[in-house]
């Protein structure tokens, strides 16, 4: 398990001093595979919170859980100059 905090990005900077919780869950299954589980809270009410929440539905699956399998795939990477993944 490994438990975080996080913020908004930048470009959402009313609500970026908040702090959202993530969750990563990794549950072992057979020798090659890892499932994961990913939960994140903490949200806030209102359209900066909805700004937010809108930009981490697509970062998540599309960036950052994308890179995190790659660099268990096939060791670590420099996160400041990722590999474009697809």
């Amino acid at each position: 398990m490994l438990s975080f905090t996080w913020n908004a990005p930048p470009s959402i900077p009313e609500v970026r001093p908040q702090r959202t919780h993530v969750l990563l869950r990794f549950y072992a299954e057979g020798e090659e595979r890892t499932r994961l589980t990913f939960h994140h809270d903490g949200w806030g009410i209102g359209e900066e919170w909805d700004r937010a929440y809108e930009y981490f539905s697509r970062a998540w699956p599309e960036v950052v859980l994308k890179r995190l399998q790659y660099r268990f795939d096939h060791g670590p990477l420099d996160w400041d100059n990722p590999p474009k993944l697809g």
